[in-house]
């Protein structure tokens, strides 16, 4: 019986002990039980491999788990790594030696050096360890090895120079013995008087000089016609024909006035019907001549002949009357010329270049300093305002006049008072014939202007401030007045020939535009403008137009504006 008991009792023992051990804990809910049993579905990117380089580190190809944020080298997942396995440490730089050069007293030097050329950063050694930038790699300038240069007085026919310092390994000209304030020769230089003006027109003492204006001759040798042009153009604007309507009417204006000087205010020919020059130099020859100094100022149309503005300005320097001279400064030619008499300097004419060319050939371009910007550039303004500075220091009562090709907007202003407005482009006002004429005032007005610059009337007033009494254009060939504003004498000269746009009249006087096709049986109007000066004092002492005896001279004009 007792054994029998000690069996039963071994038996539920062992029950328990099995129960026990299947029994499911009670804190294992039955949706984590589900969970469980799901296996989890990676989510990969694939990133591609990239190259490192000697800046950057790159990266091998791999697969990165945006659920499970891990990384993998197959899109299976069978294969983890760490980010850091992901990574290519960068390359080695690809240096190469450069030579250092040597300091001057005008340039820093630099080190020899490595270059990487991949990265382009420079290093001391080869193995691109050692980095040089800045200081560390420039070497900085030597002292300037000067030389004191003494004063040179001025003179009554010389110009002097102030004193400064010259460095003799570079020239570089300083006012200071520290070089710290660099200079230029021009501002050393000291006038002398009757050495401001370029070129001097001397006048026989007891006359009044007579200054005469031509402007926009505009010659077209139609031999030379663009491949554009009609059979028309070569016929009408024969170069035989040259004389007809250009040079006799020029020979007939300078002999009946008997200028002491002629300014020419541009256009003198039309540039692209003389590629090859021979109309610009048969021009000059024609000029030369007379054997009166002349002036000439360049248009917006000479610079478009294939010649250049280089060569063109090359062959007026080279003729004996002409006064023309090129200078480094925006636009062509650039100068002043001075009438003097009995010793004095009555008036200098500062010769500008308005410059407007927009079809400038490329052998005018090639000077870098042929532009078909309208107006003055900033250093034409600053030349001509030291210049004029000087001589009123050293000859106060020496009267000043500007002569340039394009009109300034304040022309606009100056004949507003006879009913011209800029917004209409056809005019028809002859101030000789109005009531309200101020003495001084006369010539006409046909057309709006073209081009106008100096909109807010910056250069117009600095110019009054220098002194400035009057001012000679061209440009505008239906357009011939010439007003007194604000003291200032605003002067269209009269178109001095019959090629392109010019005015003509009917048989009542009336003046209208034409071109020399369109003429029929009305009467050119061509001429040139007269400028009086005082004999005293250089002042303008008359103004008139001259207009050709067959051009002009003999139509009655006050039958239709009388």
């Amino acid at each position: 019986m007792k054994k029998l008991t000690y069996i039963l009792l071994l038996i539920l023992c062992i029950s328990l002990f099995f129960a026990c051990k299947t029994k499911k804990p009670d804190s294992v809910s039955q949706s984590e039980s589900t969970s469980s049993a799901v296996e989890h579905v990676h989510d990969f990117a694939k990133i591609i491999e990239k190259k490192p380089t000697c800046s950057k580190e790159g990266n091998i190809e791999y697969f990165y788990c945006k659920k499970c944020k891990k990384y993998y080298l197959d899109d299976l997942g069978s294969q983890e790594i760490t980010a850091e396995q992901t990574k290519v440490a960068k390359s080695a730089h690809d240096g190469e030696f450069v030579a250092g050069t040597p300091p001057t007293c005008s340039l820093a030097g630099v080190k020899d050096h490595f270059k990487c050329k991949a990265c382009g950063n420079t290093f001391a050694d080869e193995e691109c360890t050692q980095y040089l930038v800045g200081e560390n790699l420039n070497i900085s300038p030597l002292n300037h090895d000067l030389c004191y240069v003494a004063e040179i007085p001025v003179s009554d026919t010389e110009n002097g120079q102030k004193a400064h310092w010259k460095c003799n390994d570079c020239n570089t000209l300083f006012l200071d013995e520290s070089a710290q304030i660099t200079t230029k020769f021009d501002d050393l230089i000291i006038y002398s008087l009757m050495k401001i003006p370029d070129f001097i027109v001397d006048v026989p003492s007891g006359v009044d000089p007579i200054v005469l204006q031509l402007t926009d001759t505009q010659i077209i040798d139609g031999s030379q016609t663009p491949p554009s042009s009609s059979e028309g153009d070569r016929i009408t604007y024969a170069p035989e024909l040259i004389p007809n309507y250009c040079y006799d009417y020029l020979t007939e204006i300078i002999q009946e006035t008997k200028p002491h000087l002629i300014l020419i205010t541009g256009d003198l020919i039309y540039g692209k019907y003389d590629d090859n020059g021979t109309l610009w130099q048969a021009f000059i020859s024609f000029m030369e001549s007379f054997k009166i100094p002349w002036a000439p100022v360049f248009g917006n149309h000479e610079n478009e002949s294939a010649k250049g503005s280089d060569w063109q300005s090359q062959q007026l320097e080279n003729a004996y009357y002409c006064m023309f001279k090129q200078r480094q400064l925006t636009g062509n030619g650039n100068y002043s010329v001075a009438i003097r008499q009995d010793g004095q300097l009555k008036r200098i004419f500062y010769m500008l270049d308005s410059n407007g060319c927009s079809d400038m050939s490329a052998a005018s371009r090639a000077n870098g300093h042929t532009t078909g910007m309208v107006g003055f550039g900033d250093d034409q303004i600053k030349w001509y305002t030291n210049q004029i500075t000087f001589l009123k220091e050293l000859s106060p009562t020496t009267k000043i006049s500007f002569a340039y090709h394009i009109q300034q907007a304040v022309f606009a202003d100056a004949y507003s008072k006879y009913g011209f407005d800029q917004s209409k482009k056809y005019q028809d006002i002859f101030i000789d014939y109005l009531q309200n004429k101020a003495n001084g005032d006369f010539g006409y007005i046909g057309r709006q202007m073209k081009t106008p610059w100096d909109v807010d009337n910056k250069v117009f007033n600095s110019m009054k401030e220098l002194g400035v009494d009057s001012i000679f254009v061209g440009h505008e060939h239906c357009n011939s007045a010439s007003v007194v504003y604000e003291g200032v004498r605003l002067q269209y000269g009269q178109k001095s020939s019959a090629y392109d746009r010019y005015n003509c009249a009917d048989a009542t006087g009336k003046i209208s535009a034409t071109f020399l096709y369109e003429i029929g049986n009305k009467t050119p109007i061509v001429g040139g403008s007269v400028v009086v000066l005082s004999k005293n004092d250089g002042a303008i002492k008359d103004a008139y137009i001259y207009y050709c005896e067959n051009a002009g001279q003999n139509v009655d004009f006050g039958n239709y504006y009388g």
